[in-house]
């Protein structure tokens, strides 16, 4: 999201803008510079070669091509509030804020300056005093924010934006801010918001992500259309009831029969499965899958979506399941070379893979694993599918044994990084998604939730 500057010459845009820029790690821009390098020449120059129409027509298109611009801060021109589509343009991307000061204090601030030629013709606070009140109302109407800067120094102003901004997350939500959201039940320890609006925060874009616990997924989906919500993230139980209220559905999800993303594109619904891609490459990092014995513990959409890529990389797939029927229906879908129940967790000793997609190692059940330790082999690949706790004792033990082990969280950040670039058009900021995601399991004591999302 970008911080635009309005208000009057001497209201310290550019000092403030120079500050808060460095503040947040966002680059800096004054727009009445920009004029200058187009022209060639310095404003005083161009409004007496070319008077303020001209000099309003070049900021116009300066306008049109900064707004389209991500994560920066943008001091403006006084005057660009008093044409309604510079307004328009800079609120695509960027929250107005209005740096408010009384005539006697932008006097003193400009001084003897008269750098900029008079829009009145008249004494510099004559000028000063019919510009302010006439821009004023424009400046309450179309401002986000208001800070005022009397008695402030421009340290002070910055940090005042820079809490503000800090307080909502990086986001500054408004009318203009574009959604995006996870649906499923429960969701209420899911760290999906956490992550893709860190993504938002990084990149500066206008977005901001939320939880919707759902019970009744049709209306849900109706709810996407109505509101316009760019985006959805689709957890448990509804990746596969989901798919028949959508308008159109990704080849990969289509064959794996199982969504669990929807991006609205003008009110046209597409359905993806982006854990297809993450969970090939959390296991392609650690290993080769081509030919190898894969034993997958679980029936469910996560090991449906595991199971069909793995079988499309040529792996040697075994499914075991609490209920053995399951594990032969999901066997029988994605052709796996052979099912049963969980009484047979033996098969681990002749496997080069083991896979839990089950909720054993989360929050109640932390302190159990589905997988005996005696079953482990340093040779062996570990993938835990659960990522809260980020150390469940599955991965601990296969720790201990020396296995080859891949953390859930890998998985939960790859899917997430696609359904951000899908969502926005963006490359996902990877390591800062990452590093506010790793800072929240470590710093939990226990999982709280048995949310995959």
């Amino acid at each position: 999201m970008n911080i635009v500057l309005i208000g009057m010459r001497g209201s310290g845009k550019t000092t403030v803008g120079k500050l808060l820029a460095k503040r947040l790690g966002k680059q800096f821009i004054e727009m009445d510079e920009l004029i200058v390098q187009r022209i060639g020449l310095d404003i005083p120059e161009i409004v007496k070669r070319y008077g303020w129409d001209k000099f309003r027509e070049v900021e116009e298109e300066v306008i049109r091509e900064v707004a389209e611009l991500d994560n920066v801060v943008n001091a403006t021109g006084g005057g660009v509030v008093t044409r309604e589509e510079n307004v328009r343009e800079l609120k695509k991307k960027g929250k107005l804020v209005w740096l408010k000061a009384d005539t006697d204090t932008l006097l003193r601030r400009i001084g003897n300056d008269e750098y900029r030629p008079s829009l009145t013709g008249r004494s510099p606070r004559e000028d000063l005093e019919a510009v302010l009140a006439e821009r004023t109302p424009i400046y309450e109407q179309v401002a986000d924010f208001i800070i005022d800067t009397e008695g402030k120094k421009p340290e002070e102003v910055a940090e005042a934006i820079a809490k503000q901004y800090s307080e909502q997350g990086g986001l500054m939500i408004d009318a203009n801010t574009t959604i995006c959201c996870l649906i499923g039940d429960p969701v209420e320890y899911s760290l999906s918001p956490l992550v893709h609006n860190r993504g938002y925060e990084v990149l500066g874009l206008n977005f901001v992500y939320i939880a919707f616990r759902v019970n009744d997924i049709k209306l849900a989906i109706d709810g996407i259309r109505a509101l316009g919500i760019r985006g959805a993230s689709i957890t448990m139980p509804h990746k596969v009831s989901a798919m028949k209220y959508i308008d159109d559905i990704d080849d990969t999800a289509q064959r794996i029969g199982a969504i669990n993303t929807i991006v609205n594109n003008g009110g046209v619904l597409k359905g993806f499965n982006t854990d297809y891609d993450a969970a090939l490459k959390v296991l392609e990092e650690k290993t080769t899958l081509k030919g190898k014995k894969a034993v997958l513990l679980g029936a469910g959409a996560t090991a449906l979506t595991i199971a069909t890529a793995l079988k499309r990389k040529g792996a040697r797939l075994v499914i075991l399941n609490r209920t053995p029927e399951k594990a032969r229906e999901l066997a029988k879908r994605v052709n796996a070379e052979g099912s049963s129940g969980l009484d047979q967790l033996l098969t681990i000793v002749t496997a080069d893979i083991v896979i839990n997609t089950t909720p054993v190692g989360m929050w109640p059940t932390i302190n159990e694993s589905i997988v005996p330790k005696e079953l482990m082999y340093p040779e062996l690949t570990v993938f835990e599918v659960n990522y809260n706790p980020k150390e469940t004792k599955m991965i601990t033990e296969a720790k201990e044994v020396g296995c080859n082990v891949i953390y859930g969280y890998k998985m939960f950040l790859y899917q997430a990084a696609t359904q951000f670039e899908l969502f926005t058009g963006h490359p996902a900021p990877l390591p800062d998604m990452e590093q506010v995601l790793i800072k929240a399991l470590e710093g939990d004591e226990h999982a709280t939730s048995n949310d995959r999302r």
